[in-house]
């Protein structure tokens, strides 16, 4: 809405429309949830969803045809009748905002650009890329094989055997009391555990080289408040319902490749320590599964179900399902009837679940804070007691237990800076928004 008098400044359409620099038109979107076809765009690392016709008119955009000859190669390729207006009006309106066709001005507004690059407590902030495409693909290319049927069922049923005889036969009782007994081995589970976490990044990035993507890089940042590694499987929108389900799980199946191999390891060697690793992974696989938050498993029912991503989705699937009036902003299209009920159902369990937790965590704060403050003291107490005493080795687990539950606090810090500045700035904007004045129509 604006004041009576003031005017939206308009974007000046070029007259031989072209794609931005940095877009690429990828095509039909495969087995989505969404009743009508929907289709890909790739803007620089960003995919974007647009509609058939959006999709044909940008298909025009060659910078060699005039608004007129864009229309009727658009008519000609769809059922729709479409005026050089027409195309004149989705340029300015829609493709040109979205920067993916190009214009003498600013291709992206700024507030399109800041709502893109906002942290989120959702998503993995303060990230650190670590190894780009050109390290990763000769590995995938290796390791995408154990995604072939003659390699992967056999690999299944030796985690079945593997974990079968550890859990039903062998037991976990010595490992356990190796570890306790021997504190200093938790550094040598939490390293053989660093490893496999790498090598479960490896796995969607293999599973993703295995259906035809690409990942984009590997790195370091922060979810939640816990420190993360992550794979960048952006690729995986171009691939169809199974095959991005295989990404999204990729990481399980090479997770529980790694525990079998420590098995195997366990057998050669007999140092019971190696199988608590084991039990750790399967503890963290069960708690990726979770679909709350975006882990794999929330990956792999988005991917069931066809929806890109619930979380960036909500709004405009309540706009779309409570057509309010005034209440402004885009609006998903047309869901099949069985996922739209599993939405509102994801959405009826989530949303209650996280803000319970996020209530529970505002509201023992102070408690966790004074607990974290006190350990710190004890850490440097007893990091102080080995640097005298020349124990390297204390020295080395006091300085870790440190790190952790600093890194630990670091966490909560960022996801509450994060929800404070969503919601001041949410509050902000609506006042500052201008008021439209009685009697005005937006």
């Amino acid at each position: 809405m604006t004041q009576r008098g003031a005017q939206m400044p308009a974007m000046q359409v070029p007259e031989y429309p072209a794609l931005a620099s940095n877009v690429e038109l990828i095509g039909e979107m495969q087995e989505t949830g969404f009743k009508e076809r929907q289709w890909l765009v790739r803007r620089g690392d960003r995919y974007l969803q647009l509609t058939e016709l959006l999709y044909r008119v940008a298909e025009q955009a060659d910078g060699k045809s005039t608004h007129e000859e864009m229309a009727e190669g658009v008519t000609r390729s769809t059922d729709w009748l479409v005026s050089a207006e027409n195309v004149e009006q989705l340029l300015r309106s829609r493709l040109m905002p979205l920067g993916i066709v190009a214009s003498a001005q600013a291709t992206i507004p700024d507030e399109v650009l800041a709502a893109e690059r906002a942290p989120s407590p959702l998503r993995v902030n303060g990230r650190a890329r670590l190894l780009g495409p050109n390290a990763i693909d000769p590995i995938t290319k290796v390791l995408q094989i154990l995604f072939a049927p003659f390699v992967l069922v056999p690999a299944l049923l030796a985690v079945a055997f593997a974990h079968g005889w550890l859990y039903l036969v062998h037991g976990l009782g010595g490992a356990m009391r190796d570890v306790l007994y021997s504190p200093a081995l938790i550094f040598a589970v939490l390293g053989v555990l660093f490893i496999a976490g790498i090598f479960h990044e490896f796995g969607h990035a293999a599973a993703l080289r295995y259906g035809g993507g690409r990942a984009r890089g590997m790195g370091f940042g922060f979810y939640l408040v816990y420190p993360a590694l992550y794979t960048d499987t952006t690729e995986n929108y171009r691939l169809g319902r199974w095959a991005r389900v295989r990404t999204d799980l990729g990481g399980f199946y090479f997770h529980l490749i790694f525990a079998t191999g420590i098995v195997a390891l366990y057998l050669l060697t007999g140092w019971e320590f190696l199988l608590v690793t084991v039990l750790l992974i399967n503890v963290g696989i069960v708690y990726q599964c979770m679909p709350f938050v975006r882990f794999d498993g929330y990956w792999a029912l988005a991917d069931l179900t066809g929806i890109p991503d619930f979380f960036s989705q909500m709004g405009a699937f309540l706009r779309s399902l409570v057509p309010i009036r005034g209440w402004k902003g885009p609006r998903l299209p047309n869901l099949k009837p069985w996922v739209k009920g599993v939405f509102a159902a994801y959405m009826i369990i989530t949303v209650p679940v996280l803000s319970l937790l996020l209530l529970r965590l505002i509201t023992r704060l102070p408690v966790i804070a004074t607990i974290a403050w006190y350990s710190l003291l004890n850490q440097a107490a007893g990091f102080s007691r080995a640097l005298d005493s020349g124990d390297f080795l204390g020295m080395a687990a006091s300085f870790g237990q440190t790190l952790i539950l600093g890194l630990q606090m670091l966490g909560i810090a960022y996801l509450l800076y994060s929800l404070g500045r969503t919601l001041t700035g949410a509050i902000w904007k609506r006042i500052a928004a201008p008021r439209q004045p009685e009697g005005e129509s937006p």
